[in-house]
């Protein structure tokens, strides 16, 4: 009835949108591509007409994110279609950002401003010269009160469980990727990390060294991940989100139950499975000073 297929945008609170404008337009290399209503600043990186959007505020952090959509229903019928089936209440919206004509808002059960798309305004501003230039805006970690219930919630609206570490993180996908969104429980309401997939090894490496030649240090990383297998490593944009480089992430074959064979793969088949926290963290056995859980 309704298939959610990718993670589109994440909008963030911005006390400095200098700031934070300047790092994802000349350090992230996103192209800015429109100003809408109360100042918000939309950001591309490609084709999609936004990809990040910064909105003022007096807070920083997470604001909402938006999940794009295909279905053979109108938009209304989605809404009722959610309403009875899952008892998700949600608020069309038309013509009141740019880029999305309509969308469906709603509160998810931790409290996340979610906003379910059937299109979005295609622009063209390509790949820039200059800055980290990921492939695409990969997946997004959320902090929850309960990990296990958010889960069960999104599966409700078509996603797939993939890997847990432990009990306490859970993540899912919506298309091939390992993980589209994850959930960790935590004492504290916000984004873990918002996380941009590189096309290789030697991308990542590149933009590590740019990165610290414009005074950004690396906080953990890079090392392979146990859940996802990817490379991954972390710093901060301006306001202290913390973001993700990433690259080798798993591909899930949903209609096997599977992962895509890998050499560095322990398990073959690898299936989704509960990771351990100290298997799962760094499988070269890496040792970080700050930890990310």
């Amino acid at each position: 009835m309704i298939d959610i297929f990718k993670l589109g945008f994440v909008e963030f609170d911005a006390k400095d949108m200098r700031a934070m404008s300047t790092y994802y337009s000349d350090t992230m290399g996103f192209t800015l591509t429109e100003y809408g209503p109360g100042g918000s600043a939309y950001f591309s990186s490609s084709t999609d007409h936004h990809n990040i959007v910064l909105t003022p505020s007096n807070e920083s952090g997470i604001r909402s994110f938006g999940l794009q959509y295909k279905s053979d229903l109108g938009i209304e019928e989605v809404a009722e279609y959610l309403n009875l089936n899952f008892g998700i209440t949600t608020e069309l919206k038309t013509d009141v950002k740019p880029g999305i004509y309509q969308y469906l808002q709603f509160t998810d059960p931790e409290g996340y401003e979610v906003h379910l798309y059937p299109e979005m305004t295609m622009t063209n501003p390509g790949f820039k010269t200059k800055g980290i230039l990921p492939n695409k805006l990969g997946h997004l970690s959320l902090r929850v009160k309960d990990a296990k219930k958010q889960v069960e919630f999104y599966k409700q609206l078509g996603f797939h469980n993939t890997d847990w570490i432990e009990s306490f993180f859970g993540f899912m996908t919506c298309n091939y990727d390992h993980h589209v969104l994850n959930f960790f429980t935590s004492e504290h309401k916000g984004m873990h990390h918002i996380a941009f997939e590189m096309r290789n090894y030697s991308h990542l490496v590149e933009k590590l060294d740019f990165l610290r030649l414009n005074n950004k240090n690396l906080i953990w990383g890079p090392s392979r991940h146990g859940a996802g297998h990817n490379i991954a490593c972390y710093h901060e944009d301006a306001e202290g989100n913390l973001i993700e480089l990433f690259t080798d992430a798993d591909i899930y074959i949903k209609e096997l139950g599977i992962f895509e064979p890998r050499p560095w793969h322990k398990d073959f088949p690898q299936k989704p499975k509960v990771w351990s926290t100290d298997e799962c963290l760094s499988l070269w056995g890496v040792d970080f000073e700050k930890a990310l859980v």
